[in-house]
């Protein structure tokens, strides 16, 4: 059968007109809701993949600044150590649980078996005996048993989300790849975080996600209690041996007092800074109890 030219010259302008349709309806949503809704899905099963996973970890605190300045109290502190994420179904968090090996470049003596914890304890024991473990080598004035750097996802897990207002910031083109930046903040309790002394601590932060797959590409959570003001940031990148994306870097700021330019004067004050960068990663397997 023979086309006739100027039909043919017709079907092609049609065919011309149609692909930039055809490719913009293949675009991403970048609305908030379908980029909350995309990153939650990923979430869900972010849970599953990252967990009985271990990785090294290199830690540098650094106290910045302290009122009244007190030259004789450390100041700086490194810390090399293995850590295990594990997510547990029936707390509904992370637990990131550092074997510290070495502090200040001296090996940590009397370690405790983590492996054999996570085996025969159950996870509200997990999550008390080995915060403490996380802890002891913090430097500074504020008290501190929380560094998680999966915790800025848990806004995004379906528990807890409803909580959270989300509002659209930035949408960015990176390398081909359309990234939303959603900021968050915690409107209902209970909270993620709870203050023993003054209860609730309501959260704030943002989250810059990969529109479509709901990837997240990075967290910054935010919380104030009192005269104490943390923030955590988490950045994640591809890892080819486990074929997920994991956490790089993870930054902590911690400040608490009143903040003053007279380091000799005024009411305490103090921000500490914690840098960990992560390598190595790879699964472990062990008899692990925590459900």
């Amino acid at each position: 059968m023979t086309i006739p030219l100027a039909r043919l010259c017709a079907l092609l302008i049609l065919c011309l007109a149609l692909m930039p349709m055809a490719g913009a309806s293949q675009e991403a949503d970048t609305s908030t809701r379908a980029v909350a809704n995309a990153a939650s899905r990923y979430v869900a099963q972010y849970q599953q993949s990252l967990t009985s996973i271990l990785a090294d970890e290199s830690l540098e605190q650094e106290v910045v600044r302290r009122v009244p300045a007190d030259p004789a109290a450390r100041r700086l502190r490194s810390m090399l150590s293995e850590v295990f994420f594990m997510f547990t179904p029936g707390t509904n968090h992370w637990m990131a649980i550092r074997d510290v090996i070495a502090v200040d470049g001296s090996e940590v003596k009397d370690r405790p078996d983590i492996r054999r914890e996570l085996a025969t304890l159950d996870d509200d024991d997990v999550a008390a005996a080995l915060k403490a473990q996380n802890s002891r080598f913090n430097i500074g004035r504020v008290t501190r048993n929380f560094s998680e750097p999966t915790l800025g996802l848990l806004v995004l897990d379906a528990r807890h989300r409803d909580r959270f207002k989300f509002e659209r910031r930035r949408v960015q083109n990176v390398e081909g790849v359309t990234l939303v930046t959603l900021a968050f903040t915690e409107k209902e309790s209970p909270t993620l975080i709870w203050d023993l002394a003054r209860g609730k601590v309501f959260s704030t932060g943002d989250i810059i996600v990969e529109a479509g797959s709901g990837r997240v590409r990075e967290t910054t959570f935010r919380a104030s209690t009192g005269d104490i003001t943390v923030e955590l940031t988490t950045r994640y990148v591809p890892d080819g041996r486990l074929e997920m994306w994991v956490p790089a870097s993870f930054r902590e700021s911690y400040e608490g007092g009143v903040k003053r330019k007279s380091l000799e004067n005024g009411p305490d004050y103090e921000h500490v800074v914690a840098r960990a960068s992560y390598s190595n990663y790879r699964r472990f397997q062990t008899a692990v109890r925590i459900k």
